[in-house]
């Protein structure tokens, strides 16, 4: 793989909790924190998710083994284990909030018995990392599966997140998460209005030619039971990602005949 490929691609991580549960939404302290050590000593380029689309609107080559960090939700943990690492390398990342479930937890309406109830931010820990280098970003008011809903109910749910969002930082919001990655083209027309960009679950590397209202992010429970992490930006990362791309499909499919 040449220079220009490598720098024409980049791998937007999503994380959620971290904590020593062992869920599947769950990175331990200590996993996160080696991640994150890697990524300074490799002296990888975080970059905001806010640069990785004016990169690919300006057709812009990314700066060299960049990667943008993300996080789902808004646990509480990321402001108390999370945060601190970030800051002592200096490293930007956007966390998509749950604006209803704000100060609660996460038990919102569809969440699986077998994930973890755990504590979400409170307002202040979101002000004070919003003032430190920490981006946000909307991810609905109460964390619905978006294609179940109506488009007057996505509406409110979109809309009103942003706002919330602005209302308590006085900054504008520009980016979008999907809860479940449950991406529609039926209300593309709000997201567009509303944000610069929207991210998806979809298990893919990101590059110049990705759509910046449907970018494909790396869920990092593929990287909590291995030390893969540390071939970030090689072809044997790619190949892994990939990988399990397909074993993600084909589970998807056996899924659907049952």
């Amino acid at each position: 793989m040449n220079t220009k490929e490598v720098e024409n691609r980049i791998p937007i991580l999503t994380y959620h909790s971290i904590d020593n549960s062992g869920s599947v939404i769950s990175t331990s302290p200590e996993k996160f924190h080696r991640q994150m050590q890697y990524l300074n000593d490799s002296s990888c380029n975080v970059i905001s998710l806010e640069k990785v689309v004016s990169c690919i609107r300006e057709n812009r080559s990314f700066p060299p083994r960049s990667v943008a960090i993300t996080f789902d939700d808004g646990f509480k943990n990321n402001y108390d284990i999370a945060y601190p690492v970030l800051k002592e390398y200096g490293f930007n990342a956007i966390i998509f909030l749950v604006t209803g479930y704000c100060g609660r937890n996460n038990r919102w309406p569809g969440q699986l018995p077998e994930i973890p109830e755990l504590d979400l931010l409170q307002w202040d820990e979101i002000k004070e990392m919003a003032n430190n280098g920490i981006d946000f970003g909307a991810h609905t008011v109460n964390h619905p599966n978006l294609p179940e809903l109506t488009l007057e109910q996505a509406e409110d749910e979109i809309v009103d997140s942003k706002k919330e969002i602005e209302a308590h930082l006085k900054k504008n919001i520009v980016c979008f998460a999907y809860p479940y990655g449950g991406k529609t083209n039926k209300f593309s027309k709000i997201l567009s209005n509303e944000f610069q960009c929207t991210v998806t679950t979809e298990l893919k590397v990101a590059n110049l030619d990705s759509d910046i209202y449907s970018l494909p992010r790396i869920d990092m429970y593929y990287f909590s039971r291995n030390n893969l992490f540390a071939r970030i930006g090689t072809s044997r990362f790619f190949n892994y990602i990939k990988y399990r791309k397909f074993l993600r499909s084909l589970r998807n499919f056996h899924l659907k005949l049952a």
